[in-house]
């Protein structure tokens, strides 16, 4: 029987290789299939299942009898999320550029040089918006003008916020553009110490911690809120610059999967050139109960997220409503995530809702109790409804539709 040699695919080899490169290649290397992202990888093609459990409070213990029932008092939620990244790269070399190059057009090197110059730094890129959009999507950001007078006032005010949040100041990191961190340095009321005990001293200006939180610079053009990734990657229109972000990395789950890594020896197809082919697929999403887990600072203040609320007539008493909503911030099972509240308020007309306010305070708002719920109204009456956050009474999210009741 002939014998017909097939490509090789090395993708696992390859995938541990890059993971021992990430932390002298990447800026988010921390983040990058470690902590959680080694938790929930995929399990059904790119589609990743990330439960999510939620229990009930402790009780006064009872120290002279047993009484009552024993219930179940944890529930578990499917975060179902798909790695939207999914990339091809390949390259022809031919053997005679390998000869004249003197060895330097070798496959080691072209993917080693494609690695660090162009995959890397779209994942980093891509890394920075999603954290960006994170933090605008849950209320977790400042848009104040940041100079060395406002740095420390503005950093402050993202410590208080993690710190409210319960986010345990020991795991917070942040990463910073240069431009920000050069007014860092020369912030007013930062306080340096300098020993100069004899000779010429180096003088070491760094940050590398503040506050406890380690601090690592990013290049600004890694630091935006927008990309597009048609080749490569690449700055899109009307992205806005994100001068610093505060982030848990165990409120990050950013796996990647190898799929293909593979190099076929020349052939009468590729007319004696030998093929490399990669093909792989990434995401980032952040957890369903620790989205309070990041912080940033942008050049401009993002828009509210949309909530999509829904009312069907109640079926007991006349003028109920059967009021549903969903959107982000709110689970499959309608509950709501850990750090936020839904408030409503009824009116003859909508209410306008601005991201990163307090809800218009001549109105009545009350805090939605279940989702489902039903509320008492007017037919034709509008129901305003918000998603806050709890910390800084902030809206991050809104919707509005009008009373369908029980005639």
């Amino acid at each position: 029987m002939g014998f017909n040699q097939s490509p090789i695919n090395y993708a696992a080899q390859y995938g541990k290789a890059l993971q021992t490169a990430y932390p002298y290649l990447s800026y988010y290397a921390d983040l990058w299939n470690m902590g959680e992202s080694d938790r929930f990888r995929p399990l059904n093609g790119k589609t990743v299942y990330i439960p999510i459990m939620t229990t009930s409070g402790a009780r006064a213990a009872n120290r002279d009898q047993i009484t009552g029932t024993f219930n179940r008092n944890f529930n578990i939620d499917w975060q179902a999320v798909t790695l939207s990244m999914d990339r091809e790269w390949d390259t022809l070399v031919d053997p005679l550029d390998v000869v004249e190059t003197n060895d330097v057009a070798t496959i080691a090197n072209i993917t080693r040089v494609f690695n660090e110059q162009q995959k890397v730094p779209e994942m980093d890129a891509y890394m920075s918006s999603k954290l960006a959009g994170f933090a605008a999507a849950n209320g977790g950001t400042s848009s104040v003008e940041l100079t060395s007078a406002s740095i420390l006032t503005e950093w402050d005010k993202a410590i208080e916020y993690m710190t409210n949040q319960r986010v345990n100041r020991d795991r917070v990191r942040c990463k910073i553009t240069p431009s920000a961190y050069k007014l860092l340095k020369q912030a007013t009321g930062m306080t340096r110490f300098i020993e100069v005990t004899g000779g010429i001293q180096n003088v070491d200006r760094n940050i590398a911690r503040l506050d406890g939180v380690s601090i690592e610079e990013v290049p600004a053009d890694m630091m935006k809120t927008a990309y597009t990734f048609t080749t490569g990657w690449a700055i899109a229109s009307g992205a806005v610059q994100i001068n610093f972000i505060l982030y848990d990395p165990d409120s990050i789950a950013a796996p990647i999967v190898y799929d293909v890594a593979m190099m076929s020896p020349g052939s009468a197809q590729t007319k004696g050139k030998d093929l490399y082919y990669e093909r792989y697929y990434y995401d980032v999403f952040q957890l369903e109960q620790r989205k309070a887990g990041v912080y940033a600072h942008i050049a401009s203040a993002p828009s509210a997220g949309s909530l999509t609320v829904a009312s069907v007539a109640g079926t007991e008493t006349d003028g109920d409503s059967k009021i549903t909503v969903t959107g982000d911030g709110i689970l499959g099972s309608g509950a709501v995530v850990d750090g936020y509240k839904v408030v409503y308020s009824i009116n003859a007309a909508a209410v306008t809702v601005n991201y990163g306010a307090v809800p218009d305070a001549t109105k009545t708002w009350v805090e939605m109790p279940a989702d489902p719920f039903i509320v008492n109204g007017t037919s034709g009456y509008y129901i305003t409804v918000a998603l806050v956050n709890k910390a800084t009474g902030f809206c991050v999210a809104s919707g509005n539709t009008t009373l369908v009741v029980k005639a």
